[in-house]
């Protein structure tokens, strides 16, 4: 350990990312880690085939770039930062990813990017992967309990900027940085923090954690060749948290660090939509089970949902499939007539959905948590159907088993890679932890 100065948050940030193992890890945190990996590497490989995915292969194609990882369902190798950005962006192009909802961070989207390129880089045995996994993501997440609901407020995309810190946290562990080129990464890689909300419906929301994947890998690797950078951005008053919130004391980051988990606190979605409207999904899906109204019959719906949710994902009409992920209104159609809000979906806005969403009203509460929704749907006859969501399906109120994130997997994989190989990858995933090399898990995720 070393001896604490004027930056305590940084140190104790530091401190824990160096010294974690794998094997002194509870085997929930093992297990939380390794299926939060397998999620984002279907849904990453999945999002290869979106057209963001393409945008960034013709980029990377006339950039160039030593060929030293894989973009993840493309088969392109190129280096670790283009690997990172590539898989990053694809990772969050679905808006299927997972979420810890009390940091309002999408804690895999920046870390495994980076994680991934990194280890396939330096040939990392999965033990390695695993524990700077961990490591990433108990960074931007301790920090986001702190800060991250207030950054939403102010319309800061809270994932890309927090993510910085938790890619620069991993991609220094796997680099085997020193304590003060640590925190020195965390300097750089929070100096270079940005992404705004106002990018929700349009390709640039998952550019921000590719951006962060890889400004964490440049942070590290700028920082082990001598770079310098500012060390007090966690704990100085001029700081990230002072000069984007007011937030000077970030210590209650530290309570609990090393005995207590945030990622045993994440969820994992179920639904390719904004996680704050999948209670509202719950809720339309419980009512059409329970008595199935046809589209004619529903005279007006009210929908109450924490107040984040109308703030970032009230799209009324929207015109895009990216755009109908943010719109509570058209999500609650979508279940409201039976869809399964899968990633299929949300191509491209269903007009009769439109005009059934133009029907419904979401509700600013403040007593609703994000897991959770109230509908109420008015009937033309003038029934009315009410559905009360307390924890939203794959949140730690209503968790996923592992049977449901393969199956998930393999119907996300299985669109890109051959079904024999889908196989091959998840029991690959599966032993993460004795694996060798992770790039032979990088060589299956491509066909």
């Amino acid at each position: 350990m070393r001896e604490h100065g004027a930056t305590p948050v940084a140190d104790a940030l530091v401190d824990f990312v160096l010294g974690l193992e794998l094997t002194a890890l509870p085997d929930a945190v093992t297990e939380a880690a390794g299926l939060c990996l397998t999620d984002w590497v279907g849904v990453a490989i999945r999002g290869s085939t979106e057209p963001l995915a393409g945008a960034l292969d013709a980029v990377i194609a006339v950039a160039g770039g030593e060929g030293q990882a894989t973009v993840v369902g493309r088969g392109r190798r190129t280096s670790a930062l283009l690997a990172a950005l590539a898989n990053g962006a694809q990772g969050h192009a679905l808006d299927f990813d997972d979420t810890h909802l009390p940091s309002i961070v999408h804690g895999s989207a920046p870390v495994a990017p980076a994680v991934l390129a990194v280890s396939e880089w330096r040939r990392r045995p999965g033990a390695e992967v695993l524990a700077a996994f961990v490591a990433g993501f108990e960074v931007e997440t301790r920090i986001g309990r702190v800060i991250g609901p207030m950054l939403a407020d102010r319309g800061w995309h809270v994932t890309a900027i927090l993510g910085h810190f938790g890619a620069a946290a991993a991609a220094g562990k796997l680099l085997s940085l020193t304590a003060p080129q640590l925190g020195t990464a965390l300097g750089i890689a929070g100096t270079q923090a940005a992404g705004l909300e106002q990018s929700l419906g349009t390709m640039s929301k998952p550019l921000h954690p590719g951006k962060a994947a890889m400004n964490g890998i440049l942070a590290a690797l700028l920082a082990r060749e001598g770079f310098t950078g500012p060390t007090g951005i966690l704990d100085e008053r001029p700081g990230l948290p002072g000069t984007f919130l007011g937030v000077t004391d970030l210590t209650p980051a530290l309570e609990d660090l090393g005995k207590r988990f945030e990622i045993l606190d994440n969820s994992t979605k179920l639904y390719a939509a904004c996680h704050l409207l999948h209670a509202t999904i719950d809720a339309g899906r419980a009512i059409r089970e329970r008595s199935a109204p046809t589209p004619e019959a529903i005279a007006a719906v009210e929908c109450h949902v924490h107040p984040l949710a109308v703030k970032v994902a009230a799209i009324p009409e929207p015109l895009s499939g990216l755009e109908a992920k943010f719109s509570a209104a058209y999500c609650a159609a979508l279940a409201l007539t039976g869809g399964e809000a899968g990633e299929s979906q949300f191509v491209a806005p269903d007009p009769d959905l439109v005009g059934l969403a133009s029907r419904i009203r979401p509700v600013a509460d403040p007593a609703l948590g994000i897991p959770e929704a109230r509908m109420r749907v008015q009937l033309r006859d003038g029934r009315v159907l009410d559905e009360v969501v307390r924890a939203a399906r794959g949140t730690p109120g209503h968790p996923v088993s592992r049977q449901e994130v393969e199956e998930k997997f393999r119907r996300l994989a299985g669109a890109v890679l051959p079904v024999a190989q889908v196989g091959r990858l998840l029991e690959t995933l599966r032993r993460l932890p004795a694996l060798p090399d992770v790039a032979a898990l990088a060589a299956l995720t491509c066909p």
